[in-house]
Protein backbone atom coordinates (compact mmCIF):
# COMPACT_ATOMS: atom_id res chain seq x y z
CA UNK A 1 0.00 0.00 0.00
CA UNK A 2 1.13 3.50 -1.27
CA UNK A 3 2.05 6.08 2.00
CA UNK A 4 -0.49 8.46 -0.16
CA UNK A 5 -3.89 5.84 0.18
CA UNK A 6 -2.27 5.04 3.87
CA UNK A 7 -2.56 8.72 4.51
CA UNK A 8 -5.92 8.95 3.06
CA UNK A 9 -7.29 5.64 5.30
CA UNK A 10 -5.74 7.64 8.79
CA UNK A 11 -7.39 10.57 7.57
CA UNK A 12 -10.93 9.03 6.43
CA UNK A 13 -10.46 6.85 9.60
CA UNK A 14 -10.01 9.73 12.07
CA UNK A 15 -12.53 11.99 10.20
CA UNK A 16 -15.51 9.37 10.51
CA UNK A 17 -14.81 8.75 14.30
CA UNK A 18 -14.56 12.30 15.46
CA UNK A 19 -17.87 12.56 13.49
CA UNK A 20 -19.15 9.51 15.21
CA UNK A 21 -18.30 11.20 18.34
CA UNK A 22 -19.60 14.84 17.64
CA UNK A 23 -23.10 13.37 16.70
CA UNK A 24 -23.37 10.82 19.06
CA UNK A 25 -22.71 13.70 21.73
CA UNK A 26 -24.77 15.91 20.00
CA UNK A 27 -28.32 13.46 19.22
CA UNK A 28 -27.39 12.51 22.95
CA UNK A 29 -27.36 15.48 24.45
CA UNK A 30 -30.46 16.70 22.29
CA UNK A 31 -32.68 13.61 23.18
CA UNK A 32 -31.56 14.48 27.25
CA UNK A 33 -32.43 17.98 26.93
CA UNK A 34 -35.92 17.31 24.96
CA UNK A 35 -36.50 14.87 27.96
CA UNK A 36 -35.68 16.97 30.55
CA UNK A 37 -38.25 19.71 29.29
CA UNK A 38 -40.66 16.97 28.82
CA UNK A 39 -39.94 15.93 32.91
CA UNK A 40 -40.83 20.03 33.71
CA UNK A 41 -43.55 20.20 31.81
CA UNK A 42 -45.24 16.65 32.82
CA UNK A 43 -44.14 17.50 36.59
CA UNK A 44 -46.60 21.29 36.75
CA UNK A 45 -49.06 19.25 34.69
CA UNK A 46 -49.12 17.07 37.79
CA UNK A 47 -49.97 19.28 40.18
CA UNK A 48 -52.38 21.27 37.90
CA UNK A 49 -53.98 18.00 37.81
CA UNK A 50 -53.90 16.99 41.35
CA UNK A 51 -55.73 19.98 42.39
CA UNK A 52 -57.98 19.46 39.90
CA UNK A 53 -58.92 16.08 40.59
CA UNK A 54 -62.54 16.85 41.40
CA UNK A 55 -63.53 18.86 38.74
CA UNK A 56 -61.81 16.23 36.41
CA UNK A 57 -63.95 13.16 38.17
CA UNK A 58 -66.88 15.59 38.72
CA UNK A 59 -69.86 17.02 36.34
CA UNK A 60 -68.45 15.98 33.00
CA UNK A 61 -69.49 19.79 31.56
CA UNK A 62 -66.93 21.10 34.16
CA UNK A 63 -64.43 18.56 32.77
CA UNK A 64 -63.27 20.51 29.28
CA UNK A 65 -62.18 23.58 31.63
CA UNK A 66 -60.51 21.55 34.06
CA UNK A 67 -58.63 20.46 31.11
CA UNK A 68 -57.88 23.40 29.50
CA UNK A 69 -56.54 24.61 33.00
CA UNK A 70 -54.68 21.77 33.23
CA UNK A 71 -53.07 21.55 30.15
CA UNK A 72 -52.36 23.78 27.25
CA UNK A 73 -51.16 21.72 24.66
CA UNK A 74 -52.64 18.56 22.70
CA UNK A 75 -50.62 16.01 23.53
CA UNK A 76 -51.15 15.28 27.25
CA UNK A 77 -53.36 12.04 28.48
CA UNK A 78 -54.98 12.47 31.81
CA UNK A 79 -56.00 9.46 33.81
CA UNK A 80 -57.68 9.57 37.07
CA UNK A 81 -58.34 6.16 39.33
CA UNK A 82 -60.26 6.13 42.27
CA UNK A 83 -61.25 3.15 44.31
CA UNK A 84 -64.85 3.73 43.89
CA UNK A 85 -65.11 5.43 40.37
CA UNK A 86 -62.71 3.00 38.79
CA UNK A 87 -60.19 4.91 35.94
CA UNK A 88 -61.44 7.75 34.47
CA UNK A 89 -59.51 9.02 31.16
CA UNK A 90 -59.43 12.10 29.46
CA UNK A 91 -57.39 13.60 26.94
CA UNK A 92 -56.66 17.21 25.60
CA UNK A 93 -56.98 16.41 21.58
CA UNK A 94 -54.93 13.08 20.60
CA UNK A 95 -56.24 9.69 20.43
CA UNK A 96 -56.04 7.70 23.99
CA UNK A 97 -53.90 4.84 23.52
CA UNK A 98 -56.03 1.48 23.58
CA UNK A 99 -54.90 0.81 26.84
CA UNK A 100 -54.89 2.87 30.06
CA UNK A 101 -51.42 3.70 31.09
CA UNK A 102 -51.70 3.52 34.76
CA UNK A 103 -52.38 -0.21 34.36
CA UNK A 104 -48.93 -0.47 32.42
CA UNK A 105 -47.06 1.82 34.78
CA UNK A 106 -45.32 1.47 38.20
CA UNK A 107 -47.28 3.36 40.91
CA UNK A 108 -44.39 2.37 43.52
CA UNK A 109 -43.05 6.26 43.01
CA UNK A 110 -43.27 9.49 41.67
CA UNK A 111 -40.38 9.74 38.75
CA UNK A 112 -40.84 10.15 35.09
CA UNK A 113 -41.13 6.93 33.63
CA UNK A 114 -41.84 5.51 30.55
CA UNK A 115 -45.15 3.79 29.72
CA UNK A 116 -45.98 2.32 26.19
CA UNK A 117 -44.18 5.14 24.34
CA UNK A 118 -45.44 7.90 26.70
CA UNK A 119 -43.48 9.54 29.37
CA UNK A 120 -45.79 9.65 31.95
CA UNK A 121 -45.30 11.23 35.45
CA UNK A 122 -48.10 9.51 38.64
CA UNK A 123 -49.26 11.32 41.81
CA UNK A 124 -51.58 10.36 44.62
CA UNK A 125 -53.87 12.86 46.29
CA UNK A 126 -55.52 10.91 48.97
CA UNK A 127 -57.75 8.40 47.23
CA UNK A 128 -57.05 9.67 43.69
CA UNK A 129 -54.31 8.66 41.80
CA UNK A 130 -53.43 11.21 38.76
CA UNK A 131 -51.47 10.09 35.85
CA UNK A 132 -50.15 12.83 33.50
CA UNK A 133 -48.38 11.70 29.67
CA UNK A 134 -47.11 13.22 27.08
CA UNK A 135 -46.00 11.24 24.05
CA UNK A 136 -42.59 10.22 23.10
CA UNK A 137 -42.80 9.80 19.27
CA UNK A 138 -42.24 14.15 18.91
CA UNK A 139 -39.20 13.39 20.60
CA UNK A 140 -38.13 10.70 18.44
CA UNK A 141 -39.14 12.53 15.49
CA UNK A 142 -36.74 15.53 16.29
CA UNK A 143 -33.86 12.86 17.29
CA UNK A 144 -34.26 11.13 14.56
CA UNK A 145 -34.56 14.70 12.26
CA UNK A 146 -31.35 16.33 14.06
CA UNK A 147 -29.29 12.83 13.20
CA UNK A 148 -30.77 12.57 9.15
CA UNK A 149 -29.49 16.17 9.27
CA UNK A 150 -26.05 15.20 11.32
CA UNK A 151 -25.89 12.56 8.87
CA UNK A 152 -26.14 13.79 5.66
CA UNK A 153 -23.96 17.12 7.03
CA UNK A 154 -21.03 14.79 8.36
CA UNK A 155 -21.47 12.75 4.61
CA UNK A 156 -20.47 16.19 2.96
CA UNK A 157 -17.84 17.14 5.60
CA UNK A 158 -16.15 13.75 5.18
CA UNK A 159 -16.52 14.54 1.43
CA UNK A 160 -14.93 17.61 1.50
CA UNK A 161 -12.01 16.61 4.10
CA UNK A 162 -11.13 13.68 2.12
CA UNK A 163 -10.91 15.55 -1.18
CA UNK A 164 -8.79 18.63 0.70
CA UNK A 165 -6.30 15.81 2.28
CA UNK A 166 -5.85 14.38 -1.02
CA UNK A 167 -4.77 17.89 -2.46
CA UNK A 168 -2.61 18.39 0.42
CA UNK A 169 -1.24 15.27 0.56
CA UNK A 170 -0.43 15.07 -2.99
CA UNK A 171 1.08 18.78 -2.53
CA UNK A 172 2.99 17.20 -0.13
CA UNK A 173 4.33 14.38 -1.03
CA UNK A 174 5.23 15.83 -4.42
CA UNK A 175 9.29 16.26 -3.54
CA UNK A 176 8.98 12.45 -2.34
CA UNK A 177 7.87 11.88 -5.87
CA UNK A 178 10.83 14.06 -7.11
CA UNK A 179 13.05 12.39 -5.14
CA UNK A 180 11.61 9.01 -6.55
CA UNK A 181 12.29 10.07 -10.12
CA UNK A 182 15.62 11.17 -8.95
CA UNK A 183 16.81 7.97 -7.44
CA UNK A 184 15.52 6.03 -10.55
CA UNK A 185 17.46 8.39 -12.82
CA UNK A 186 20.31 7.83 -10.17
CA UNK A 187 19.97 3.79 -10.41
CA UNK A 188 19.62 3.98 -14.55
CA UNK A 189 23.50 6.13 -14.49
CA UNK A 190 22.47 9.82 -14.14
CA UNK A 191 24.80 10.67 -11.30
CA UNK A 192 24.57 14.26 -11.97
CA UNK A 193 20.83 15.15 -11.40
CA UNK A 194 20.52 16.65 -8.20
CA UNK A 195 16.71 16.79 -6.39
CA UNK A 196 15.26 19.69 -6.85
CA UNK A 197 14.25 21.63 -3.86
CA UNK A 198 10.57 21.87 -3.67
CA UNK A 199 9.96 22.48 0.43
CA UNK A 200 11.47 24.79 2.35
CA UNK A 201 14.75 23.85 3.80
CA UNK A 202 13.04 23.44 7.72
CA UNK A 203 10.55 20.81 6.86
CA UNK A 204 11.35 17.08 6.92
CA UNK A 205 11.05 16.93 3.26
CA UNK A 206 13.59 19.59 2.63
CA UNK A 207 15.83 18.46 4.99
CA UNK A 208 15.81 15.14 3.21
CA UNK A 209 16.33 16.81 -0.05
CA UNK A 210 19.45 18.67 1.39
CA UNK A 211 20.49 15.79 2.73
CA UNK A 212 20.04 13.12 -0.59
CA UNK A 213 21.74 16.58 -2.09
CA UNK A 214 25.04 16.45 -0.04
CA UNK A 215 25.19 12.31 -0.81
CA UNK A 216 24.69 12.95 -4.30
CA UNK A 217 27.41 15.64 -3.96
CA UNK A 218 29.81 13.09 -2.25
CA UNK A 219 29.39 10.63 -4.58
CA UNK A 220 29.94 12.25 -7.08
CA UNK A 221 32.95 13.82 -5.72
CA UNK A 222 34.08 10.19 -4.47
CA UNK A 223 33.08 9.24 -8.72
CA UNK A 224 35.26 11.59 -9.94
CA UNK A 225 38.33 10.65 -7.39
CA UNK A 226 38.04 7.32 -8.49
CA UNK A 227 38.04 7.84 -12.35
CA UNK A 228 40.90 10.63 -11.79
CA UNK A 229 42.69 8.25 -9.98
CA UNK A 230 42.45 5.37 -12.35
CA UNK A 231 43.45 8.29 -14.83
CA UNK A 232 46.40 8.64 -13.21
CA UNK A 233 47.20 4.65 -12.54
CA UNK A 234 46.60 3.90 -16.35
CA UNK A 235 48.69 6.72 -17.27
CA UNK A 236 51.57 5.74 -14.74
CA UNK A 237 51.36 1.80 -16.08
CA UNK A 238 51.74 3.25 -19.52
CA UNK A 239 54.38 5.67 -17.95
CA UNK A 240 56.08 3.18 -16.08
CA UNK A 241 55.90 0.33 -19.18
CA UNK A 242 57.58 3.13 -21.24
CA UNK A 243 60.31 3.89 -19.18
CA UNK A 244 61.59 0.34 -18.36
CA UNK A 245 61.13 -1.05 -21.80
CA UNK A 246 64.27 1.38 -23.00
CA UNK A 247 66.76 -0.32 -20.52
CA UNK A 248 65.40 -3.61 -20.77
CA UNK A 249 65.46 -3.81 -24.53
CA UNK A 250 69.71 -2.24 -24.62
CA UNK A 251 70.22 -4.79 -21.73
CA UNK A 252 68.83 -7.48 -24.44
CA UNK A 253 70.72 -6.26 -27.17
CA UNK A 254 74.00 -5.84 -25.50
CA UNK A 255 73.76 -9.63 -24.06
CA UNK A 256 72.84 -10.78 -27.64
CA UNK A 257 75.79 -8.87 -29.06
CA UNK A 258 77.91 -10.65 -26.75
CA UNK A 259 76.04 -13.75 -27.13
CA UNK A 260 76.34 -14.00 -30.76
CA UNK A 261 79.52 -12.88 -30.57
CA UNK A 262 79.35 -9.56 -32.80
CA UNK A 263 81.19 -7.31 -30.12
CA UNK A 264 85.16 -7.94 -30.49
CA UNK A 265 86.68 -8.87 -27.07
CA UNK A 266 88.63 -5.41 -27.09
CA UNK A 267 85.06 -4.15 -27.07
CA UNK A 268 83.71 -6.15 -24.27
CA UNK A 269 84.43 -4.10 -21.17
CA UNK A 270 82.54 -1.14 -22.64
CA UNK A 271 79.68 -3.23 -23.51
CA UNK A 272 79.64 -4.43 -19.96
CA UNK A 273 79.98 -0.99 -18.60
CA UNK A 274 76.99 0.25 -20.36
CA UNK A 275 74.94 -2.85 -19.24
CA UNK A 276 75.93 -2.12 -15.79
CA UNK A 277 74.65 1.34 -16.20
CA UNK A 278 71.31 0.57 -18.21
CA UNK A 279 70.68 -2.09 -15.40
CA UNK A 280 71.26 0.69 -12.63
CA UNK A 281 68.97 2.84 -14.12
CA UNK A 282 66.18 0.28 -14.68
CA UNK A 283 66.73 -0.41 -10.35
CA UNK A 284 66.82 3.31 -9.48
CA UNK A 285 63.45 3.48 -11.20
CA UNK A 286 61.94 0.29 -10.42
CA UNK A 287 63.23 1.63 -6.50
CA UNK A 288 61.03 5.42 -7.31
CA UNK A 289 58.35 3.01 -8.75
CA UNK A 290 58.36 1.26 -5.56
CA UNK A 291 58.39 4.18 -3.47
CA UNK A 292 55.74 6.67 -5.36
CA UNK A 293 53.39 3.17 -4.83
CA UNK A 294 54.16 3.39 -1.31
CA UNK A 295 53.07 6.50 -1.31
CA UNK A 296 49.62 6.08 -2.80
CA UNK A 297 49.37 3.71 -0.56
CA UNK A 298 48.89 6.26 1.86
CA UNK A 299 50.83 4.29 4.72
CA UNK A 300 50.70 5.45 8.32
CA UNK A 301 54.14 8.33 8.27
CA UNK A 302 56.37 8.07 11.52
CA UNK A 303 55.63 10.91 13.27
CA UNK A 304 58.75 12.32 15.42
CA UNK A 305 60.63 15.55 15.72
CA UNK A 306 63.06 16.06 12.80
CA UNK A 307 66.47 18.82 12.53
CA UNK A 308 65.52 19.89 9.00
CA UNK A 309 69.04 22.10 9.18
CA UNK A 310 70.83 18.89 10.36
CA UNK A 311 69.19 16.55 7.02
CA UNK A 312 69.97 19.77 5.03
CA UNK A 313 73.66 19.73 6.23
CA UNK A 314 73.71 15.99 5.71
CA UNK A 315 72.28 16.02 2.20
CA UNK A 316 74.52 18.81 1.33
CA UNK A 317 77.45 16.42 2.69
CA UNK A 318 76.26 13.33 0.78
CA UNK A 319 75.88 15.40 -2.24
CA UNK A 320 79.54 16.93 -2.32
CA UNK A 321 81.03 12.89 -1.50
CA UNK A 322 79.22 11.71 -5.05
CA UNK A 323 80.27 15.16 -7.06
CA UNK A 324 83.25 16.76 -5.10
CA UNK A 325 83.64 19.32 -7.48
CA UNK A 326 80.72 20.91 -7.57
CA UNK A 327 80.35 23.95 -5.30
CA UNK A 328 77.19 22.84 -2.63
CA UNK A 329 76.42 25.25 0.66
CA UNK A 330 73.73 25.07 2.93
CA UNK A 331 72.52 28.24 5.07
CA UNK A 332 70.58 26.79 7.78
CA UNK A 333 70.21 27.74 11.30
CA UNK A 334 71.90 25.88 14.23
CA UNK A 335 68.36 23.65 14.13
CA UNK A 336 65.04 23.77 12.56
CA UNK A 337 62.64 21.33 13.97
CA UNK A 338 59.26 20.11 12.29
CA UNK A 339 57.45 16.92 13.17
CA UNK A 340 57.15 14.67 10.40
CA UNK A 341 58.92 10.94 9.20
CA UNK A 342 62.89 11.93 9.17
CA UNK A 343 63.52 9.17 6.20
CA UNK A 344 60.85 10.37 3.78
CA UNK A 345 62.18 13.92 4.16
CA UNK A 346 65.95 12.77 4.06
CA UNK A 347 64.53 11.53 0.85
CA UNK A 348 62.86 14.69 -0.68
CA UNK A 349 66.60 16.69 -0.29
CA UNK A 350 68.87 13.97 -1.93
CA UNK A 351 66.03 14.11 -4.57
CA UNK A 352 66.39 18.16 -4.90
CA UNK A 353 70.51 17.93 -4.79
CA UNK A 354 70.10 14.84 -7.42
CA UNK A 355 67.92 17.16 -9.95
CA UNK A 356 71.09 19.46 -9.35
CA UNK A 357 73.05 17.07 -10.51
CA UNK A 358 71.24 15.71 -13.21
CA UNK A 359 69.82 19.17 -15.19
CA UNK A 360 72.85 21.74 -14.31
CA UNK A 361 76.28 21.26 -15.80
CA UNK A 362 79.39 20.21 -14.23
CA UNK A 363 80.74 22.66 -11.76
CA UNK A 364 77.57 24.98 -11.28
CA UNK A 365 77.12 26.18 -7.99
CA UNK A 366 73.54 25.46 -5.52
CA UNK A 367 72.92 25.75 -2.16
CA UNK A 368 70.30 24.90 -0.01
CA UNK A 369 68.64 27.69 2.67
CA UNK A 370 66.45 26.24 5.81
CA UNK A 371 64.47 28.79 7.83
CA UNK A 372 61.12 29.27 9.34
CA UNK A 373 58.28 31.80 7.55
CA UNK A 374 57.91 35.44 8.64
CA UNK A 375 54.91 33.89 10.42
CA UNK A 376 56.63 31.22 12.23
CA UNK A 377 54.10 28.71 11.37
CA UNK A 378 55.54 27.01 8.52
CA UNK A 379 59.61 25.87 7.60
CA UNK A 380 60.86 26.87 4.03
CA UNK A 381 63.50 24.88 2.59
CA UNK A 382 64.84 26.20 -0.76
CA UNK A 383 67.30 24.56 -3.16
CA UNK A 384 68.88 26.90 -5.78
CA UNK A 385 71.45 26.52 -8.44
CA UNK A 386 72.99 28.67 -11.07
CA UNK A 387 71.24 26.90 -14.09
CA UNK A 388 68.85 28.00 -16.62
CA UNK A 389 65.67 27.58 -13.98
CA UNK A 390 61.93 26.96 -15.43
CA UNK A 391 59.42 29.65 -16.70
CA UNK A 392 55.95 29.58 -15.06
CA UNK A 393 54.54 27.23 -17.74
CA UNK A 394 56.85 24.60 -17.61
CA UNK A 395 57.19 24.53 -13.69
CA UNK A 396 53.31 23.91 -13.45
CA UNK A 397 54.36 20.40 -14.74
CA UNK A 398 57.51 20.33 -13.18
CA UNK A 399 55.97 17.55 -10.50
CA UNK A 400 53.72 15.51 -12.51
CA UNK A 401 55.08 11.88 -12.39
CA UNK A 402 57.01 10.98 -15.95
CA UNK A 403 57.21 14.24 -16.85
CA UNK A 404 60.81 16.36 -18.08
CA UNK A 405 62.11 19.16 -19.53
CA UNK A 406 65.32 19.24 -21.09
CA UNK A 407 65.41 22.96 -22.35
CA UNK A 408 68.40 24.92 -21.39
CA UNK A 409 70.18 21.84 -19.12
CA UNK A 410 72.36 19.24 -19.73
CA UNK A 411 71.47 15.78 -20.56
CA UNK A 412 71.42 13.85 -17.60
CA UNK A 413 68.85 11.00 -17.41
CA UNK A 414 66.09 10.44 -15.08
CA UNK A 415 62.55 9.14 -15.30
CA UNK A 416 61.18 11.89 -14.02
CA UNK A 417 59.85 10.92 -10.85
CA UNK A 418 62.32 12.57 -8.35
CA UNK A 419 59.80 16.05 -8.19
CA UNK A 420 56.72 13.84 -7.65
CA UNK A 421 57.91 11.93 -5.15
CA UNK A 422 59.14 15.32 -3.69
CA UNK A 423 55.74 16.81 -4.21
CA UNK A 424 54.11 13.61 -2.70
CA UNK A 425 56.15 13.60 0.45
CA UNK A 426 55.63 17.10 1.16
CA UNK A 427 51.95 17.01 0.67
CA UNK A 428 51.50 14.05 2.76
CA UNK A 429 53.35 16.49 5.56
CA UNK A 430 50.68 18.89 4.98
CA UNK A 431 53.22 20.84 3.14
CA UNK A 432 53.78 22.93 -0.32
CA UNK A 433 56.01 22.65 -3.05
CA UNK A 434 56.67 24.71 -5.79
CA UNK A 435 59.53 26.25 -8.45
CA UNK A 436 60.74 30.27 -8.60
CA UNK A 437 63.24 30.13 -11.07
CA UNK A 438 66.16 27.92 -10.81
CA UNK A 439 64.36 27.83 -7.39
CA UNK A 440 62.90 24.71 -5.97
CA UNK A 441 61.18 24.95 -2.47
CA UNK A 442 58.57 23.13 -0.11
CA UNK A 443 56.81 24.44 3.53
CA UNK A 444 56.19 22.20 5.73
CA UNK A 445 54.17 23.18 9.05
CA UNK A 446 55.65 23.42 12.28
CA UNK A 447 53.63 20.50 13.90
CA UNK A 448 53.18 18.38 10.77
Amino acid sequence: MTLRRSLLIVVAGLTVAALLIVTATAVLGMRQYLLNRTDEQLAAAAVLARSRTELLVGDPEMRGEAIRQVVSVTDYVVEIRTAGAGTIRVVSGAPLPARPLLDQASAAGEEPQNVAGYRAVITHDGDYTVLVALSLQPLRDTVQRLLLVAGVTSLIVLALLMLIARLLIARRLRPLDAITATATDIAGGDLVRPVPSLAGPRTEVGRLTSAINKMLAQIQEAIGAWQRSESRMRSFVADASHELRTPVTSIQGYAQLIRTGVVDVRERPDVLRRLEEEATRMGTLVNALLYLAQLDASPELRRAPVDLARLARDAVADASAVEPDRPLSAETPAECVVTGDEDSLRQVLANLLANVRAHTPPGAAAVVRVGPTPDGRFVRVEVTDEGPGMDAKTARHAFERFWRADRGRTAGGGAGLGLAIVADVVASHGGKAGIDGSTVWFTLPRDS
